[in-house]
């Protein structure tokens, strides 16, 4: 167990840079095993297939490595009970079906979480050849396909929203309509369809603004994301106007409806626009 006096968890971008590399070497992993289409479903309906397993093993091999004595909770390997108040949340692979359909927007996501709130987060989008992390701070940087970084990481912070109104990114493959009519309510263009914790990359990045997702998700799948796009300048909010708390085994790990924007008035502003709470 790491109690909350380890000398690491006060370096939070020490922590998102170890997370980087973590989730790049198992990125790697990911592309070398871009053909596989042996594909299993999950007890919950999910897909599965052998890329998830070997970028899952690749990703605990690097963080126990790296980051020692940290409890990893995974998609792969969800433990029934509560983890304690630090450990990792990992999802090997956000996106199976993008990398089964041989789309690009699929990534590793990695997240520490200490009391509930993930204090340092990275998604590597192999395909994409971009890598998001964040401590304090957030940061985007590019990598290859063995998972080596290209130059330095530089700072990257959400944007004002367009004088034409913001740009929602929408989900591919799990579109929902009451996620749709909050989108409709807040004036966007069409959203643009992007699969993964890659879209809360993209709007720390300043790309776009917004995404609402109504339909069920796990706290591996965003708990990254919020880790980086609240250091961008961003926030996360469940549809009842709270933070979201992760680590909660009572559920079974599943995530409440939420809102992913550049800022907390936008934010807001689609938690008003939801008919269907």
């Amino acid at each position: 167990m790491i109690g909350h006096d380890d000398p690491r968890l006060h370096d939070r971008d020490g922590l998102g840079r170890k997370l980087a590399e973590a989730a790049g070497l198992s990125a790697a992993v990911l592309l070398a095993k871009r053909a596989a289409r042996d594909v299993t479903l999950k007890s919950d309906g999910s897909p599965v297939c052998s890329a998830d397993l070997a970028a899952d093993h690749a990703a605990k091999q690097a963080l126990a490595r790296l980051l020692p004595g940290f409890p990893i909770v995974s998609e792969e390997t969800a433990p029934d009970a509560a983890p304690g108040a630090i450990f990792i949340l990992l999802d090997p692979l956000d996106g199976t079906r993008e990398f089964l359909a041989g789309g690009d927007s699929y990534c590793v996501a990695i997240a520490v979480v200490s009391d509930g709130r993930p204090i340092a987060g990275a998604i590597a989008a192999p395909a994409m050849g971009r890598l998001w992390f964040s401590g304090t701070r957030a940061y985007v940087q590019d990598f290859g396909p063995d998972g080596v970084l290209f130059g330095e990481a530089q700072p990257t912070a959400v944007r004002a929203v367009p004088g034409e109104g913001p740009v929602a990114l929408v989900s591919r493959f799990h579109g929902d309509g009451r996620s749709d009519g909050i989108t409709a309510s807040m004036c966007c263009s069409k959203g643009i369809p992007v699969s993964s914790a890659v879209k809360f990359g993209l709007i720390a990045s300043g790309e776009a603004d917004i995404h609402v997702r109504c339909g069920q998700t796990m706290e591996w799948d965003i708990a990254a994301g919020d880790a980086i796009l609240s250091a961008a300048g961003g926030i996360v909010l469940t549809l009842d106007g709270a933070l979201p708390d992760y680590g909660r085994s009572e559920r079974q790990f599943r995530n409440p409806p939420f809102v992913a924007a550049s800022s907390e008035k936008l934010a807001r502003r689609a938690i008003a626009g939801d008919c269907g709470g």
